[in-house]
């Protein structure tokens, strides 16, 4: 099965002037900002993404990997991007990375330009390896706008300010949602410069948003791609065009864009969802909507203490601190005890959540082994002529 790395490696030598940006690359695009770039791309100005590259994997002390559910790939694909005619002389710039806890706020961006062909990508980041990122996607289903949400208008607002070129807005889980919430959102001038916004299984606008009212005016342009048994991008309301494609992932990791097969220039489609992908979708849609808005927020608060109480702010630090977690549940209150329980009892009482939940814990072993292949890859990777060498 081909994916989006062996992509890199086979359209690496026709530039975007040759062959249009196409639904592959904008995978790709989207996984490139999961990369802390802060050392790398210019607090003013821009950088090409060859010397971007090389700035990243130079100032690298050793490899470690990126999170539980963040691939270790994406690095990877990174490097090899920057070897390729096609990439290496997008210019990136404008990235944030905008980490907090006290106000739920993860937040990351990146602009690509392509001068070749005068368009602008403008990536969200979809969720990290944080706590406090999980955290503000709960927050979604009891309150809006979240500050990502605010943040990613206003980033859309400054990218388009003076461009006179056309803007793919984009972006992979929650940053699929911003990508659409945001051009759902932006000024009329802004919106005009928008070619398309892609949804990369990230999840829809929630009913109770006001941006809910303004979308069906704007959703000509937005797109949203979802693999066969798609949970996180089915979430919320989407009336926009679906392209289903087909994963070869298992239960929630067909959300990893590695796992979608690619065939030429495009993604391999599928004619429908799967029927234990529509299961899961409507067990959480009848989970959710027998909750009402203090239930909703009464469950979001009470797992989210739990994991702070367990002093673990990352999902790795959660995998190896469970034990922590298991005795926070039991000091705290009655009331947060119900509400957790009310609510996992559901979901495991929903044959196709439960089948889900238990898919995923058996292909994560095939992905921590990927993972440290992928790892061991970056240990000695080759940039340009130089071999760079992470300790």
């Amino acid at each position: 099965m081909a994916n989006i790395s062996d992509y890199v490696k086979w359209r690496g030598d026709l530039s975007f002037k040759k062959s249009p940006p196409n639904d592959v690359d904008i995978v790709i695009l989207s996984q490139i900002v999961l990369n802390d770039l802060s050392k790398c791309v210019p607090k003013r100005g821009g950088i090409t993404l060859k010397d971007c590259a090389e700035k990243f994997f130079s100032t690298r002390k050793k490899v470690k990997k990126p999170g539980l559910i963040i691939p270790a790939a994406i690095p990877l694909i990174f490097g090899e991007m920057a070897d390729t005619a096609r990439f290496r002389g997008l210019i990136l710039s404008r990235y944030v990375d905008d980490i907090d806890e006290s106000t739920d706020v993860q937040f990351s961006a990146l602009t690509c330009d392509a001068p070749e062909i005068n368009e602008r990508f403008v990536i969200y980041s979809g969720t990290d390896d944080t706590v406090v990122g999980w955290r503000e996607n709960f927050n979604l289903i009891y309150k809006t706008p979240t500050c990502a949400q605010t943040e990613a208008v206003k980033y859309l607002e400054s990218a388009a300010e003076g461009f006179n070129g056309k803007i793919i807005v984009l972006g992979h889980s929650k940053g699929g949602h911003l990508a659409v919430y945001a051009c759902v959102n932006c000024s009329n001038e802004a919106f005009g410069k928008i070619r398309r916004a892609v949804n990369l299984d990230g999840p829809g606008i929630p009913e109770n948003d006001d941006a809910n009212t303004k979308y069906f005016s704007r959703h000509d342009k937005i797109i949203t791609i979802l693999p066969q048994s798609s949970v996180i991008g089915r979430l919320f309301e989407h009336g926009e065009e679906f392209m289903i494609v087909h994963s070869t992932g298992e239960g929630l990791f067909q959300h990893d864009a590695f796992s979608w097969e690619v065939l030429g220039t495009s993604l391999v489609k599928e004619n429908g969802f799967t029927e234990d992908g529509t299961g899961v979708d409507n067990g959480l849609r009848v989970i959710l909507d027998g909750m009402d808005e203090a239930e909703r927020e009464r469950f979001v608060e009470g797992l989210f203490g739990l994991f702070y109480a367990a002093k673990c702010s990352t999902l790795t630090e959660l995998s190896t601190g469970w034990r922590e977690v298991v005795k926070a549940y039991f000091r705290a209150p009655s009331e947060t005890k119900k509400a957790l329980n009310r609510a996992f009892s559901k979901v495991l009482a929903n044959k196709y959540l439960r089948r889900s939940i238990f898919e995923t814990m058996r292909y994560m072993k095939n992905f921590n082994e990927n993972d440290e292949k992928n790892l061991t890859a970056l240990e000695s990777f080759e940039v340009g002529e130089e071999k760079i060498k992470l300790r």
